[in-house]
């Protein structure tokens, strides 16, 4: 039977408590929620002026690893071939249309200037053409501005995946891991406690003269009890058919749209494998 039960959901990170799923479609949804789910990131840069103390490429990279707000923009995302974008890059030998890669960039700017005091360039002066399109926290520095020295940045955004470069990834972490069970033999435990004390997550507790375990989606299975226990009372296993899966968000994305899309864009590359095998099926019996 499947089940789902929401452990955990709020902007920063959603997990989800998984039954009857199997493992390698948890996998599967893990994995494209950090390289196939697009978002926007800063791909070009072009100093006009950078008298400042750190190297033009410095700036560039470290303004690449902004995350942008992209939630907004979703119908955007997905209304364009991800695949044609990445060749809308300046290295690109072989670019689409001029009208594709319009679709793909967002046009930013960055200027700022240090007169009689030092300042600190925040990633909230970056100013975006398209009001939903900026970073997602602004209180990120960029560059400090000794006394005389600016800087005067043209910047374009472009819709990427994780895929092609981890700044395009929406989810900073995305893990799947099993529930365990933990079995205690009650003849042979002798109430020591040794495996209460060393559980990292406090799993096990001492109650009515009897180990009891609490929270047990919470075990890590390190089996530091099984290691400890002195009587061999106590195992720790995995369940193959319950599951836990987490998805952190770089706030680009919400973490609920990066699962939701996981799902849809999942779902479109195995119709279009079923698609194929039906078409080689016909091919062979023609």
């Amino acid at each position: 039977m499947l089940s789902v039960e929401v452990r955990e959901w709020s902007s920063e990170a959603i997990e989800l408590y998984l039954e009857g799923f199997p493992l390698p479609l948890l996998n599967a949804i893990r994995r494209y929620s950090m390289a196939k789910v697009p978002t926007y990131a800063i791909d070009e840069v072009t100093i006009v002026v950078n008298t400042s103390a750190m190297f033009d490429e410095m700036l560039s990279h470290r303004l690449a690893m902004i995350p942008l707000r992209s939630e907004e923009s979703i119908n955007k995302l997905l209304s364009v071939d991800v695949a044609l974008c990445e060749k809308c890059s300046l290295d690109s030998e072989e670019k689409p249309s001029k009208d594709v890669c319009d679709k793909c960039f967002i046009n930013m700017f960055l200027e700022a200037e240090a007169h009689d005091e030092e300042v600190t360039v925040y990633s909230d002066e970056i100013k975006s053409e398209d009001p939903y399109v900026k970073p997602v926290y602004g209180n990120i520095p960029i560059v400090i501005l000794a006394p005389g020295q600016q800087i005067s940045l043209e910047l374009r955004a472009r819709i990427g995946r994780g895929l092609e470069h981890a700044k395009w990834s929406p989810a900073t972490v995305a893990i799947t891991r099993n529930v365990a069970e933990i079995k205690i033999d009650k003849d042979l435990c002798n109430l020591c406690g040794k495996c209460v004390e060393i559980c990292p997550k406090k799993v096990l507790n001492i109650d009515g003269g009897v180990i009891k375990v609490e929270r047990v989606t919470d075990c890590i299975v390190c089996k530091q009890c099984v290691v400890i226990c002195p009587t061999k009372a106590i195992d720790v296993v995995n369940l193959e058919d319950k599951n836990i899966l987490r998805v952190e968000s770089s706030g680009a994305l919400e973490p609920e749209t990066i699962i939701r899309l996981s799902l849809e864009l999942l779902r479109r590359d195995l119709a279009s494998l079923q698609d194929f095998i039906e078409k080689v099926k016909r091919g062979v019996k023609s």
